[in-house]
């Protein structure tokens, strides 16, 4: 059963007010205490009611927008309210008279919760990002994290469940965990800064980096790796560390959230005008290209029928009203296979590009050679570019085979840096210099590259044949 949006808000609502409620007793229990430390009361305050007003924040604007990324955040803030609410208790007498067994599951649930708050961030990053439609291979690789992150949480809970929390088994195997989330850190942080180069990418790592390096240094301090810079609170207690890279994260983010729903606005707009672009291109293309060959197949059909008694004559006309319908049905087909965004991804382009230019070339007995890359399903092309680069690549083939008299071609792809080459050479008649200005489409052909700041270049001279080659950046 799906969850919906309002159940969500209702149950993070709950949990919120629990922990609330929690975090009262835990800091009564604290200034009750003999030897309470007025400087812990205050730390436990502010920072337990800071993150309670962000989460009903997030909570609120996660109902009014619906949005994942929002959702993925109250849960992260969640699990960091439940940390430091452990943590938090054990300057209390709670668990010491009132549940003892609560003393020896402390570190085990700390640490679970621990994991659960990073596996959850990285899934935030993937909504914050929407790496599933913009960038696939980043997708992939949080995604991958993530998993490892779960791994981790259902390695500490079976051994929470088997093993006694205060063996050695358990201790060593925190010690181990805990040092693991120090490189994935810093894989995670590494592989953002790497993909994602825009504002939202920059934010993530600067606010990652903030609870990566938080974390860090509350682990070195608290296991007396290093020593505290000063005696004096709050530089002298672990958890300032950890806090303070956690709160600069939130701070920033909080920030940011404006600005993005600002961006998603402007980009829900440009999508909507782009939209309206393609039906307008699509009308165009309809009434330039099918509506003019459909009139023609007409007009060719009325004269086959006034020369029935003229069977040559009447066949001739036929035969050129077939090839209009065989143009008719490639056109249509054309407009469909570059609107559907199942075909974004180059492993369906190169499909496509390979059939068209076998079947072109096997038509005129050209012998030919089709270099294509291969597993390039992850790679995508918007539809524009791909449109363009299908029409350069149908366009030189097309030449090839009508004009170029040749007996043997290549056609090879290659990706390399994010840079696709398309390279088309065969050993036909070729052209001198001053007709590669003129006609068969290559102007189109050049100004479709230029307008993607692509390099096309036309090698030919006659006698020599022609080479063809493209270089379009994929993003």
């Amino acid at each position: 059963m799906k969850i919906t949006s309002t159940y969500k808000v209702l149950f993070s609502s709950i949990f919120i007010v629990c922990f609330f409620v929690f975090n009262l007793l835990l800091a009564f229990q604290t200034i009750t205490k003999v030897s309470s430390n007025p400087n812990n009361v205050s730390l436990q305050l502010g920072v337990s009611g800071l993150l309670f007003f962000l989460a009903f924040i997030t909570l609120i604007q996660y109902f009014f927008f619906k949005e994942p990324t929002y959702y993925y955040y109250v849960l992260y803030l969640l699990l960091y309210l439940c940390y430091y609410t452990l943590i938090f208790s054990y300057y209390t007498n709670l668990g010491n008279e009132f549940m003892p067994y609560f003393t020896k599951i402390r570190p085990a649930l700390s640490l679970l919760v621990l994991v659960a708050s990073y596996g959850i961030y990285t899934l935030f990053a993937i909504a914050f990002l929407s790496l599933k439609t913009k960038d696939r291979v980043l997708y992939k690789w949080l995604k991958r994290l993530s998993f490892i992150y779960l791994t981790m949480f259902t390695i500490i809970l079976f051994s929470f469940i088997f093993f006694s929390p205060t063996s050695v088994f358990s201790d060593t195997l925190r010690t181990i965990m805990i040092s693991c989330c120090i490189p994935l850190g810093i894989v995670g942080i590494v592989l953002i800064y790497s993909r994602a180069k825009n504002i939202f990418g920059y934010i993530l790592c600067a606010g990652s980096t903030f609870i990566f390096v938080g974390s860090v240094l509350g682990f070195l301090f608290s296991f007396k790796i290093l020593n505290y810079p000063s005696d004096k609170f709050p530089f002298n207690s672990w958890l300032f560390y950890t806090i303070a890279g956690n709160l600069l994260e939130v701070i920033m983010f909080f920030s940011s959230f404006a600005y993005r729903n600002k961006t998603l606005v402007n980009e829900e707009q440009i999508a909507k005008e782009k939209l309206q672009v393609i039906r307008d291109e699509i009308s165009r293309d309809l009434h330039d290209d099918v509506g003019a060959s459909l009139s023609n197949i007409n007009i060719l059909n009325e004269l086959a029928k006034r020369n029935t008694n003229n069977p040559e004559k009447a066949n001739e006309y036929l035969i050129k009203a077939g090839e209009d319908i065989q143009q008719v049905s490639e056109s249509l087909n054309d407009i469909v296979w570059n609107i559907n965004s199942k075909y974004d991804d180059l492993n369906n382009l190169f499909i496509r590009m390979r059939r068209y230019a076998a079947d072109m070339m096997d038509g005129k007995n050209i012998m030919y050679d089709i270099k294509f890359p291969e597993n390039t399903a992850d790679l995508k092309l918007g539809m524009d570019k791909r449109k363009d680069l299908y029409f350069i690549f149908k366009e030189a083939v097309n030449n090839l085979v009508k004009y170029s008299e040749a007996t043997k071609a290549t056609v090879a792809i290659s990706i390399r840096k994010e840079i696709l080459s398309l390279d088309i050479t065969d050993n036909g008649r070729g052209f001198s210099s001053d007709k590669i200005q003129a006609g068969n489409g290559l102007q189109n052909m050049q100004h479709r590259a230029q307008f993607w700041n692509a390099s096309f270049k036309i090698e030919s001279g006659k006698g020599t044949g022609t080479s063809i080659s493209l270089e379009m950046a994929l993003q």
